[in-house]
């Protein structure tokens, strides 16, 4: 996701880690979908544990809140502070108050998602993804939008885009524009974070690591191959997080997390993926530093800047625009390696 948001500009910036317009997916798309996955796997590798443990699930619903809350202010405070600025000292301060935006809806995903696996198990968690894309399938295609109609799936026309306008107006990323991190499209969200709660109930039930990855390996094709049955009739659209792209991003998070479990559980640990385990560990501290970070080599120093005077150059522009996220996100990893290092954690 760094890498993602610290290109030099939308413009100049590497395809892959551009987001698709509207219809479609690039890699860029496959990052939060694979985040909420992975929140999903950690919350059923966790929660049994504290339950056996002895925590109630009245104390495990205040903690999981607590967390959440954190993680919402976090989320406002960050987009509030309009980072990134593009003068020093590289923050501003916006003309309203936003409440969407991508840790907020980590927050509302995780808190229910957790809720559902807590309170109705396994069982309840394969209804609820049932459940909750089948609501919002009737409400994309069977709710009739003022002035757009029913089943229109557009930027401009959504039943997502409208719910946001009604219930967010005035606070959201942009009031004139489609909010990608609205609340109109929360439902199949929540389930991103469900389909991963089954993929960490293979990854708890079976001991084996090989069976574990090829299990993995089935469910992601599975999915995979419904996520693709789906765009024939419902397009995967990471802004409206329709039921194809839900679907087909949680089948492409289960191949990968097969992969990892293949490649690391059994084996004695490895150099190499340290630095993984440390970004792994700091993700969210990760992510908040990356914001004013990103802004400090495109501030001019005697008319100069890295990416100017230096990159543009000597790269092509969508080169130099990779190569610049890069230079953010090793300085990045170096500010999480050093907190790591002393064992300062943020409290998530």
């Amino acid at each position: 996701m760094i890498l993602v948001n610290a290109q030099f500009s939308d413009g100049d910036s590497y395809r892959e880690l551009v987001h698709s317009a509207w219809n479609g997916w690039t890699f860029a798309d496959t990052v939060f979908p694979a985040f909420l996955f992975i929140v999903g796997v950690s919350i059923s590798l966790a929660i049994p544990v504290r339950l056996a443990r002895g925590d109630t699930r009245s104390r495990l619903m205040t903690h999981a809140l607590k967390r959440a809350l954190l993680l919402f202010a976090l989320g406002v405070a960050i987009d509030y502070l309009r980072i990134p600025s593009h003068t020093f000292p590289y923050v501003g301060v916006q003309d309203h108050l936003q409440l969407t935006g991508v840790l907020q809806k980590i927050a509302i995903c995780y808190l229910a998602a957790l809720q559902i696996y807590l309170w109705t198990g396994l069982r309840g968690s394969l209804v609820a993804i049932v459940g909750l894309n089948l609501v919002y399938i009737a409400l994309l295609y069977l709710y009739p939008v003022p002035h757009c109609g029913p089943g229109v799936l557009t930027i401009d026309c959504s039943f997502p885009g409208y719910l946001d306008h009604l219930v967010l107006n005035h606070f959201q990323w942009n009031s004139t524009a489609f909010d990608p991190d609205g609340i109109g499209a929360i439902l199949p969200a929540i389930s991103s974070v469900l389909f991963g709660v089954l993929a960490g109930e293979i990854v708890r039930r079976q001991p084996d690591a090989p069976r574990r990855a090829l299990h993995l390996l089935e469910a992601g094709l599975l999915l995979l191959t419904a996520g693709m049955l789906l765009s024939i009739w419902m397009p995967i659209n990471k802004h409206l997080w329709t039921t194809s792209f839900a679907v087909f991003m949680a089948g492409l998070s289960a191949i990968a997390l097969a992969g990892t479990v293949w490649v690391v559980d059994g084996h004695a640990p490895q150099t190499w993926y340290k630095p993984l385990d440390i970004l792994g560990r700091n993700a969210i501290v990760a992510y908040l530093l990356s914001r004013p970070i990103a802004n400090i080599p495109r501030v001019h120093l005697a008319g100069k800047s890295l990416y100017t005077s230096v990159l543009a150059p000597m790269l092509q522009p969508h080169i130099a625009s990779l190569a610049f996220a890069i230079v953010v996100l090793i300085t990045v990893y170096f500010l999480v390696w050093l907190a790591d290092h002393r064992r300062w954690r943020l409290g998530l």
